[in-house]
């Protein structure tokens, strides 16, 4: 640094630059380390950190950051705020919410939004290190705030009147004694003149009772009068501003057309004085929350309105407000023209089905001059359409029944579609036997037989509960009987089966239990015959064949087959044997998807089934196995997912077994690749119109009739072993 000759003048070139040279201009940033965080102070080194709360050994070995992460001292507070142009008070108190942070010791502060209060609400102070008051180096900590404390940021002086319960455990364990919570004060302070309640449009009950509305049922009987008749009205009281509407309910096609209100909105004066000024004066009485109730008179400017019910929400509030506990509603006169008007329109029937198009669409013309679409179960419709995989449709096999042999050997498909209730038949044509196959009869609704079909009202048609396996349908005069079931059918009729009784397992067990308790030693007999036909190295097993034999000389003709479908799926002994073609199907898709996406992490997904196992059971539930398997990108869209963990093994709480899935993804067994035309089968559900899946539908026939029953499960949920015991 270079001093300037004073004998020299100021002026340009007889001189040098003093700042040439130099590398740190101003104060240099000090850094500090408060709780092993390195923080950027303005000071120098005469910098005096704030004593910590925690002694000096007692201080945690982590960074506040982490010790304290997302742990947030939680205040309630209010501020007042001057009122400079309203005549009912000075003041306002508006209710806050303080949080200390304290990982950084930050604050925020946020008041809670209220609908149509007139005020900016939310976020008041954002979240940053406040100051004390007249300092510039210490700032607001743990010790400045507590119950009764007032607290000042940025002029606003905070009156803090409760805190959380969290909040109030931390401060008793650092020593500090916390205080009960303070009262909140009112709303709006009063002035000494204005002490009293304001006459009208109160700001606090608009702001307590906005949005609420009483609301009665009533009427007006008018037959007195010329032409007069009864009013249906519904009263509504708004308890914002004490103010009553009225409106008027007109039957259907009671030939009156819908006016106005019957009274607008405004305060409905008790009794109306003999001469009513419009401009000033004292305010008339009106009608209030009290006045109102269930058999009370209203006089709306000389017509009685008598109150005959209420909504729900208008019994609660009177229940809790006024402790009342009886809403007998009251009977309205009935009105002899509105009446018969009714009648004969409700009367009315419709000429017979003439045969032409559908009953809905011939209906729908009778009923209107203009044409229009017949109205479907819009709401059957959401709830029953395709989502996904789930197509609910219910696919069942079915044989033609009558005296040609030929007619014996053909194979049908009969669907039934939830959404709408209609049937299509599909035939499976064999090679060399005559018939093509496809389309049997297309997707409509079918009626029962021996039914009147010309008549004014839609005759009774077939319905999801008489779609079980064993039973006949009579279809377009030709009868066929559901012999088999896939799988998404029997499975759905499984799930629902508080609809379906032939495939509730609690109502065949307990069909089962009366029948043999109602045989005498019909148990114990049972019981002996067929324990000898048990497996011998397995012996809690049984075949199928065996079981189905032993089942129908005790019950006979009383059990369907669709029951007996429905016993040994509850009871299957042998899971190993029951894999479907489904499951096939939706391997090879999963295959596909996994071989197009190049994915091959099967050991890592291993170690992470390991890892998230942590009681070693070896099942893990469907929600964490999804997760995994899309922690670890396997390449596999949502819907085919849920299709996956649908078939694989499971134990008795629903929990997926983990060697199943890396069974099911062996690329040492993985099966033919599907084609378009499998994969639209599966997403799809086409009607099987091919003569490959012949043999899908015969391996689904020879699952069920092939196999093992767990004998002693079954022994065990029919509990009649008291029955052995008191026979002798």
């Amino acid at each position: 640094m270079s001093i300037r000759n004073p004998r020299l003048p100021m002026l340009p070139g007889y001189g040098s630059n003093p700042m040439i040279g130099r590398k740190h201009f101003g104060l240099r940033p000090i850094f500090t380390s408060l709780n092993k965080v390195n923080m950027l102070v303005d000071k120098g080194e005469d910098y005096d950190r704030a004593p910590s709360v925690y002694g000096r050994k007692q201080a945690p070995e982590l960074p506040a950051w982490i010790v304290y992460d997302k742990s947030i001292l939680h205040f309630q507070a209010f501020f007042q705020e001057s009122l400079h142009e309203m005549r009912v008070g000075t003041r306002n108190i508006r209710k806050v919410s303080i949080y200390f942070y304290l990982e950084d010791g930050t604050i925020k502060v946020m008041e809670p939004r209220t609908d149509n209060s007139g005020t900016w609400q939310g976020l008041l102070i954002r979240r940053q290190r406040i100051r004390l008051p007249h300092s510039y180096d210490l700032y607001y900590d743990v010790l400045d705030l507590n119950i009764g404390l007032e607290v000042n940021f940025f002029g606003k002086v905070f009156k803090v009147v409760n805190c959380d319960n969290f909040t109030r455990v931390f401060l008793n364990r650092l020593g500090i004694n916390v205080p009960d919570p303070i009262p909140w004060p009112d709303a709006i302070e009063r002035t000494p003149e204005n002490k009293k309640e304001p006459k009208q449009y109160a700001f606090k009950q608009f702001l307590d009772f906005d949005r609420q509305v009483l609301r009665f049922f009533g009427y007006w009987d008018d037959r007195e009068s010329e032409y007069g008749l009864i009013h249906h009205l519904e009263i509504h009281y708004f308890l914002s501003d004490d103010t009553i509407e009225i409106k008027e309910i007109f039957p259907h096609n009671s030939g009156s057309e819908n006016g106005p209100m019957f009274m607008k909105r405004m305060r409905l004066p008790r009794k109306l004085p003999p001469c009513v000024e419009m401009s000033g004066g004292p305010r008339v009485p009106s009608y209030e929350p009290s006045d109102l109730s269930i058999g009370a008179v209203l006089d709306v400017f000389g017509r009685p309105v008598v109150l005959t019910d209420c909504d729900p929400y208008t019994k609660e509030y009177y229940r809790v407000t006024y402790g009342f506990d009886a809403f007998q509603p009251l009977e309205t006169p009935k009105d002899d023209t509105i009446e018969c008007i009714s009648t004969r329109v409700s009367d009315r029937k419709l000429p017979p089905w003439n045969g032409y198009g559908s009953y809905e669409d011939s209906a729908e013309n009778c009923r209107t001059v203009e044409p229009r679409a017949p109205h479907r179960d819009f709401i059957k419709f959401l709830h029953k359409d395709r989502v996904g995989f789930d197509s609910h449709i219910l696919r069942f096999a079915g044989r033609l029944i009558n005296d040609n042999p030929v007619d014996a050997r053909r194979y049908f498909i009969v669907k039934y579609f939830l959404c709408d209730d209609t049937i299509a038949v599909f035939e499976l044509g064999e090679r060399n036997s005559g018939f093509n196959g496809g389309q049997f009869f297309k997707r409509d609704k079918m009626y029962l037989p021996d039914v009147e079909f010309y008549v004014p009202e839609e005759p009774p048609s077939y319905t999801d509960r008489d779609m079980w396996v064993g039973n006949e349908l009579v279809i377009n005069k030709h009868r066929f009987r559901l012999i088999a079931a896939d799988e998404y059918a029997l499975r759905y009729l499984e799930l629902h089966c508080e609809k379906y009784p032939m495939a509730n397992i609690a109502l065949i067990m307990d069909k089962i239990r009366r029948t043999l308790a109602s045989q005498e030693n019909g148990y114990k007999n049972f019981v002996a015959k067929y324990m000898d036909a048990v497996e011998p190295h397995k012996k809690e097993l049984m075949s199928v064949r065996c079981f189905r034999q032993a089942l129908r000389e005790i019950m006979c003709d009383k059990m369907t087959e669709h029951e007996f479908i429905t016993i040994i799926r509850h009871f299957r002994g042998d899971p190993g044997k029951e894999r479907s073609p489904r499951y096939e199907m939706i391997r090879s898709l999963v295959f596909s998807d996994i071989t197009r996406g190049l994915w091959d992490a099967r050991e890592r997904l291993r170690e992470g089934l390991l890892h998230a196992d942590e009681a070693s059971a070896g099942v893990l539930t469907a929600h964490r196995m999804r997760q995994l398997l899309r922690a670890h990108r396997l390449p596999v869209n949502d819907d085919l997912l849920d299709c996956m963990l649908s078939v694989l093994d499971k134990d008795e709480q629903c929990n997926i077994r983990c060697d199943s899935l890396m069974q099911f993804l062996d690329f040492k067994t993985r099966p033919v690749f599907a084609t378009d035309a499998d994969y639209l089968k599966v997403v799809r559900h086409a009607p099987p119109v091919k003569d490959t899946e012949c043999k899908i539908w015969g391996e689904t026939e020879l699952l069920i009739k092939e196999g093992f029953v767990n004998w002693n499960a079954f022994l065990c949920q029919l509990n009649l072993d008291h029955l052995v015991k008191d026979q002798p």
